[in-house]
This record gives C-alpha cells, sequence and structure tokens, in this order.
C-alpha cells in the first residue's frame, strides 16, 4: 500500500455485508486503511468511506447511479463498474496480492481525486480571499475620514479571522524622545459598552505594549494561561467589570510603508460561528478557538493593509489640516490690512457652504439637479476665504481710505486758507498804512477796507467748513456742489501770483458723489479681483480644487455682463461664483460700514439682493433659496473677528458694486 500511503491520509473503505467474511481484511497491514462494513445507506452516510465497494444487499438499497449521486467524492466497485467480478477479487481464490493490489490502485485513485478536488478548493479559496483583500485594500485607500477607516479595519478583520472582538492600538507621538500607546477604538459582537480612550505606557508591561514595543506577533490559546516567564500580563479589568470572557488572543503590529510601528490590531476570541455570544467563561469554552496559521496569514495582510492605509490616512488629514491652517492665517495676515472687514471672507465661506448645501436640496425647477459634492462644496469653501486675498495688491491708503481727500490733503487746504486770510489781512493793513502816509485816510474808506477784510476771511472760513463736509464720504449734496465750483473758481493776486485755495486733482477729489474714492482709486480697489486670481493660479492645485482661481476670479462678475474684471455673462459665470456673489453682497451690506452709509439690519439687504436679482444682476433663483431656506442666519452665533475692532469705514469692494436702491 506503499502508493497511497505516502500522502499521510486515513482511507475508510466501506464494504457490503457479502464481503465481509473476506480474509483481505486481515491482511491489509496499512494503518492508513480503515475497512468498515456498511450494511445500509444510513451506515455508509455516517462514515462516508473513500472507497465502497457494492454488494447486491447495497444495490438493492439503492440503485448505482443514485450511489454515485449521493457519494460523488468516493470511489465506487461493483460488477457492474468493472469488467471483473468483484466476488472473485474478494474471494480466497484470487491471492492476497493481486487482491490487495487492486484495492491499492482504488485507494490511490480517490487520493488522486481528492487532492485535486483540495487543490481546487485552495485555488477557489485563495482566489477568493485574494479578491476580498483586494477590495479591503481599495475600501481602505479610500477612507480619508480617521475613525471610519478603523472601524472598517476592525470590522475587516473581524469577518476574516470570525472572531467575537477586536481592538485598535496607535502609537502616539509625545515628544522626540517619549512615546505612548492610545487605545483607539474597540468592537465586541456579544455586548456593548461605553467606550473612552485610553492612554498607556509603551512598554513590554501589556499585550499591546509588548507587541508594538517589539515588533512580534502574539498568538495566545488562552489569555488565563500565559506562562509566567514572559514580561507581559493580561489586564482582565474588562473581563471583570463585564463577566466577559477574553480566552484567544492575536495581536499582530501594524507598520507603515518604512516598516516603523505605528500600533497594534488584536482580535480577541476566535468562533466557530461570528453569530455565537460569547457572555461568560462557559460559552467562552464551548464556542471559541485558537487563532491558526491560515488565519494569521490572512490578518498578518490584512494588518499590512491597514498599517499604510493608517499612515496615509494620517498624513493626508495633518495635509489637510497644514493647508487648513494656511488659509486661515492667510486670510487673517490679509485682514489686518482692513482691520473694519475683518472675518468678512470666514462668513462669507460660511454663507457658501449654506447656500451650496440648501442648493442640493432645492426643487426650485432649475436647479432641481444640481447637486454639490462634499469636494464642490470644499472647494467652494476655499475659493469664498481666499476670494480677497488680491487686497494684497492693493494700495492700503486706498484699501482703508475713509475721506475723499488723501491723508494730509484737508490740512495743507486749511494752511493755504489761513495763508490766505493772513495775506488778504496783510495787504488790507498795508493799504490803510499808504493812505496814511499819502495823508488821504478818512475814516469811511479805512471802514470799507475792514469789512471787505472781514468778509473774505468769512467766506474762507465758509469755504474751510464746506471742504470739510465735502471731504465726507456720504452723498455730495447740491449746494455743496455749488460752493466747491466757487472755491475752485477763487483766487487773488498776491506777490507769488494768483493763489488757489484747491488744486484741480483736490477738487475733483472733492466733487466725488458718493463715497470715497476717485475713479482711479476704484479701478485699483477692482483690481484685487485680477490680484486674486493671478495668485491663486500660482498654487497647484490638486484636482479637485483646480477650479478655485476661476470661482474667487468671477465673484464681480454680474449677469448682465456689467461686472468686472471681464465683463463675463450669465452663461459664462461659474454657478459657485454666483452663490459666492450673493454671499459676498450680503455680509458687505450687513457686517461692514460703507463709507456713505452705515451697515444696514438684514430685512433691509434681503431686499436689496431680491431688487438686485430683479434687475438682472445676481441670479434670482440663488437669491430666493437664499431668503427661503434663512441661508443668512448661519453666520449669526459665530464669532468671526480676527483682528481689533476699529472705526470708521472701509472701501469694502461689494458696496461700490451696489446700485442706488438706498
Amino acid at each position: 500500500m506503499n502508493t497511497f500511503s505516502n500522502s499521510q491520509r486515513t482511507i475508510t473503505i466501506g464494504y457490503g455485508p457479502g464481503y465481509a467474511r473476506s480474509e483481505v481484511w486481515s491482511h491489509l497491514k496499512s494503518k492508513l486503511v480503515i475497512p468498515t462494513e456498511i450494511v445500509s445507506i444510513t451506515a455508509a452516510q455516517r462514515y462516508n468511506p473513500a472507497l465502497i465497494l457494492l454488494d447486491m444487499h447495497l444495490i438493492r438499497e439503492m440503485d448505482l447511479a443514485q450511489w454515485v449521486e449521493d457519494f460523488p467524492e468516493a470511489i465506487l466497485l461493483c460488477s457492474e463498474s468493472l469488467d471483473l467480478d468483484v466476488d472473485l477479487i474478494l474471494s480466497n481464490n484470487l491471492p492476497f496480492r493481486q487482491t490487495c493490489k487492486l484495492l491499492e490502485m482504488a485507494c490511490y485513485q480517490w487520493v488522486l481525486k481528492s487532492e485535486k478536488m483540495e487543490r481546487a478548493k485552495m485555488r477557489d479559496t485563495s482566489f477568493r480571499y485574494l479578491n476580498k483583500l483586494a477590495d479591503i485594500s481599495i475600501s481602505l485607500s479610500a477612507e480619508d475620514d480617521l475613525m471610519t477607516l478603523l472601524r472598517k479595519i476592525l470590522n475587516e478583520g473581524q469577518n476574516i479571522a470570525c472572531c467575537d472582538a477586536a481592538s485598535l492600538f496607535l502609537i502616539n507621538e509625545i515628544n522626540d524622545h517619549e512615546r505612548d500607546l492610545v487605545f483607539k477604538l474597540t468592537q465586541n459582537d456579544s455586548m456593548e459598552f461605553p467606550f473612552e480612550e485610553m492612554r498607556f505606557p509603551l512598554d513590554d508591561s501589556s499585550i499591546a505594549g509588548y507587541v508594538a514595543h517589539t515588533d512580534t506577533e502574539l498568538n495566545i490559546t488562552d489569555a488565563y494561561q500565559l506562562s509566567k516567564d514572559v514580561p507581559y500580563k493580561f489586564n482582565q479589568s474588562f473581563d471583570q467589570n463585564t463577566g466577559y470572557r477574553t480566552k484567544s488572543i492575536l495581536a499582530i503590529p501594524l507598520t507603515n510603508k518604512q516598516k516603523e510601528v505605528i500600533g497594534v490590531l488584536q482580535f480577541i476570541n476566535r468562533k466557530k460561528a461570528r453569530s455565537l455570544k460569547v457572555s461568560d467563561e462557559k460559552s467562552a469554552a464551548a464556542y471559541t478557538l485558537p487563532f491558526d496559521s491560515d488565519i494569521n496569514v490572512l490578518l498578518q495582510a490584512l494588518a499590512s493593509q491597514a498599517g499604510i492605509a493608517i499612515e496615509n490616512t494620517i498624513l493626508q488629514n495633518d495635509i489637510k489640516a497644514l493647508f487648513e491652517g494656511f488659509v486661515n492665517a492667510s486670510v487673517a495676515a490679509i485682514e489686518q490690512r482692513d482691520p473694519t472687514t475683518s472675518g468678512h471672507s470666514f462668513r462669507v465661506a460660511d454663507l457658501c457652504i449654506d447656500l451650496a448645501n440648501s442648493v442640493s436640496m432645492s426643487n426650485l425647477t432649475r436647479l432641481r439637479n444640481v447637486r454639490f459634492t462634499d469636494a464642490e462644496v470644499r472647494e467652494l469653501k476655499y475659493a469664498a476665504l481666499l476670494h480677497d486675498f488680491g487686497k494684497v495688491g492693493v494700495r492700503e491708503s486706498v484699501l482703508v481710505k475713509e475721506k475723499k481727500l488723501t491723508a494730509g490733503s484737508l490740512d495743507n487746504i486749511h494752511y493755504r486758507i489761513l495763508l490766505a486770510q493772513e495775506r488778504l489781512t496783510s495787504q488790507a493793513l498795508a493799504k490803510q498804512l499808504a493812505m496814511y502816509r499819502n495823508g488821504t485816510a478818512i475814516e469811511s474808506e479805512l471802514e470799507i477796507i475792514n469789512a471787505q477784510l472781514t468778509a473774505d476771511i468769512t467766506m474762507l472760513n465758509e469755504f474751510y467748513n464746506t471742504i470739510v463736509t465735502a471731504n465726507e464720504p456720504s452723498i455730495l449734496k447740491e449746494d455743496n456742489k455749488e460752493m466747491l465750483d466757487k472755491i475752485n473758481g477763487y483766487n487773488f493776486d498776491s506777490l507769488e501770483g494768483d493763489f488757489q485755495i484747491i488744486t484741480e486733482e483736490e477738487f475733483g477729489l472733492l466733487s466725488i458723489k458718493k463715497g470715497s474714492l476717485s475713479p482711479s482709486e476704484r479701478k485699483e480697489i477692482e483690481s484685487h479681483v485680477v490680484h486674486t486670481q493671478n495668485f491663486l493660479n500660482h498654487i497647484p492645485w490638486t484636482k479637485e480644487f483646480k477650479n478655485i482661481p476661476i470661482i474667487a476670479g468671477a465673484h464681480h462678475e454680474k449677469l448682465d455682463g456689467s461686472g468686472y474684471p471681464y465683463g463675463m455673462s450669465a452663461e459664462q459665470i461659474p454657478l459657485p461664483s454666483k452663490i459666492m456673489t450673493v454671499c459676498d453682497i450680503y455680509d458687505a451690506l450687513t457686517a461692514s460700514d460703507r463709507p456713505y452709509k452705515p451697515a444696514m439690519g438684514t430685512e433691509k439687504a434681503l431686499d436689496i439682493l431680491q431688487i438686485e436679482s430683479k434687475q438682472g444682476y445676481l441670479d434670482n433663483d440663488l437669491v430666493q433659496i437664499f431668503i427661503e431656506a434663512k441661508v443668512y442666519h448661519c453666520i449669526d452665533s459665530k464669532e468671526y473677528s480676527t483682528a481689533a475692532p476699529q472705526s470708521g469705514a472701509s472701501n469694502h469692494p461689494c458696496a461700490h458694486d451696489l446700485h442706488d436702491h438706498d
């Protein structure tokens, strides 16, 4: 029987009662062959023999075709299946050597058949597990939320190992020389319990600590039967508090791409079936199994994938936090240049996010199929945060210009008026002195000179008061405009020639009808959009954020083409930019004093948005959703200021975009 004995398989030969008297059974010396008499179908099912010798008794119970169907893995011998007399084979008339050789050939045929089936089964199992691991790898690599990723890892591990519980520990870097172990997450099929993240020393005293510290896998058959020689101990506190019984444990180190240990994956109580509940000592003894080598290989593969996925997710989150911090710091730095609008970009970002989400839930006909993805909302958020970054390219004197005249101009005008008054006084005194010298001084003529001087000084004082009033960024009144024309035309002869109170440039600034900016200064303010887009174009955005420069660069465009800097039409303006325009204008109206009017209340601002949309400047549907969804409330309870409070008004670009509704 050497041929099949090498397989080390135990082979049961079942034979019908007609072959029971054969002496061949006593001559089968192999310990791997177990002859067993079967007298019925039930007996055959119980023993499940590899080789069945069918006699007439068994054939009468069930025909050959049915035997083949019911025992597909067995080798069947009977007179109907072979060109020989089976009775002769097992009779004493055939030499035992030949009989045993025939049985050996039949058993060998079964060995080949079973090995082929096992190989096929192993291939199927391996293929299934490879597919499963590939699916797991794809699933883990696609997850960017750390806690969701950790839950996936534990769920997949429990599915592979068919275990009752699983836990995950991560190494935490306290500083360059100190680390600890964070008990990050645990799951248990048999019971629910409150979980709190805990920290442990990174040393050999605990099972997880030992695995992490030594980069060694531990496979423990019974946690309560640890050798006294091992440095680690099993913490029984959970079992004592809950009545649970921890038995088998498999703890595997999690490593990153550099093969550095970053944590520990721990599986507890492998079970005969996932549905079984392990609640006490008795159920643990009945239902749990050790972790065998086949399962260990799969869990090691999972741990390898999990370690890299965790590191990648942490790295991605760190990069996101770094980018978020950079954006926030950049916005805060820019807003320091214009403290009166501090917090504006952060408020606009929140308004944009809420409006985009409201659009996704809207049933308005035109926007019914518009659904912003999470990535698109993040893209809009960053575009909104950075939409005014180009103000860094605007002169601060223009950006925070409160009055029409440039700094120092009013003082210069005041000096000229005082100088004019002094020179008028000197001229009047010179005339009077000449009259005294010539002997022509008459009281009435002297009084006329004094009266004219008083009138001229009073007029110059009125000039100054008018200039002070006109210098304010409020809407220029008609009577002040007339007085400015008079001031601009005023001059008198002096020793240096004609003397003017205001220059042509100062006259132009004082004549600004609304606000404090001249046309050239307004152009400079408007140029912030181009600066913004140019700056953002220099950033190597990832694919999901590639539209940020375009979105931010179009937030001052209007649907009728009257916007800037490109005069886009409604079809050319991206929808996210239209959203930002609505939110930007609302915040400009309600949060900041305009140079010529104070900040207004919510209702008035909403009325202006509606008027602007009806006149074709803003998207009517977006304004409707903004109002109906009460998007404006999302910023009510938040604190946004990033700079110290400042008095005065700033030249917010959106304030100058608006038409005369108020």
